[in-house]
């Protein structure tokens, strides 16, 4: 019997395929805000119950500990060290924990409300590094991307008064409207718009505009790489090739030619953060977003950027 020329078999053989990705992609559109909320229980969890958790916070903070002291031991003037605040120096996992059970997902107007409660706990360690390095010739300041107000228009800084009053009631020193800066504060103007990153409060911190002296930056404390370096990369793969050829900044701090470069301490957060936005591609879904994607296109991509190891 004569053979058919192979193109005869060509759709029969991507016809299991073809429908296997459409009931992929069918499953995908049950998904909810519900589901994926599921998903954090045991990051939650990990860092609400277990100890490698609080094992991980002594950690840095001890390292922020001994970057401080080195840095006094080599006459450093007015050295500075920058916290993040949530999840670096007061812990919300509550927040993260009362989106469980609700199809609910982060929103800024609860997230607000959650500030304005003021019920955000230490993490632990964070308060004994802070008042260490206050009373020892050194200052820290709380730099934020949290917003300093709720209402856009309001000249009441409801949001920075608020978080001022938590970090005051779970023990933090040095704590007042020139060492917490938040979002809103020291911005730019680049290309006609207004800029709030992150570096022009820390640069306010080095050339004195925070509180009127210049300080050296000796080491930044976050949750988030974004934290350390905001140009570090969107997606996964950037941000770990940046995380590789910056290893020795992680935990030290360095002094070049005069000039030092802070050391980067980190913070362990698995509940939520650039590095989880930083695994989707909208592109993929003809989105301009991640923030734009439907819960079952972020659940799928969630599924395919898994290295897995299947038993046979």
């Amino acid at each position: 019997m004569s053979k058919l020329p192979s193109k005869f078999f060509a759709v029969p053989a991507l016809l299991p395929v073809l429908l296997l990705s459409q009931l992929q992609q069918d499953s995908q559109k049950d998904i909810s805000n519900l589901q994926l909320n599921e998903q954090s229980m045991l990051a939650v969890n990990w860092v609400q119950q277990s100890g490698e958790y609080r094992a991980l916070t002594y950690q840095a903070f001890n390292i922020a500990k001994l970057t401080f002291d080195t840095a006094k031991s080599k006459n450093i003037a007015r050295p500075a060290i920058i916290v993040d605040i949530d999840e670096t120096v007061l812990d919300n996992s509550p927040y993260q924990a009362g989106l469980l059970d609700t199809n609910n997902g982060f929103q800024l107007t609860t997230w607000n409300q959650w500030i304005k409660a003021e019920k955000a706990k230490s993490v632990p360690g964070a308060v004994e590094l802070v008042n260490y390095v206050n009373k020892n010739g050194g200052k820290v300041f709380f730099i934020s991307n949290r917003d300093e107000k709720s209402a856009k228009n309001s000249k009441i800084t409801d949001l920075e008064i608020a978080t001022i009053n938590n970090l005051k009631a779970v023990g933090f020193t040095g704590v007042n409207e020139q060492t917490v800066l938040l979002k809103g504060e020291f911005t730019k103007i680049i290309d006609g718009k207004e800029n709030t990153s992150k570096q022009w409060r820390v640069d306010a911190v080095k050339n004195g505009s925070a509180d009127g002296k210049r300080y050296t930056v000796i080491a930044l404390i976050g949750d988030n790489l974004n934290d350390f370096d905001e140009t570090i990369g969107k997606n996964n793969q950037q941000r770990r090739d940046h995380v590789d050829n910056n290893r020795k900044n992680y935990g030290m701090f360095n002094i070049t030619k005069g000039i030092v470069k802070p050391a980067y301490i980190a913070i362990p957060n698995p509940m939520y953060g650039n590095w989880e936005t930083g695994i989707y591609n909208p592109l993929a879904f003809k989105k301009q977003s991640s923030f734009d994607m439907s819960p079952g296109e972020r659940n799928q991509q969630r599924k395919e950027s898994l290295n897995r190891w299947l038993a046979k």
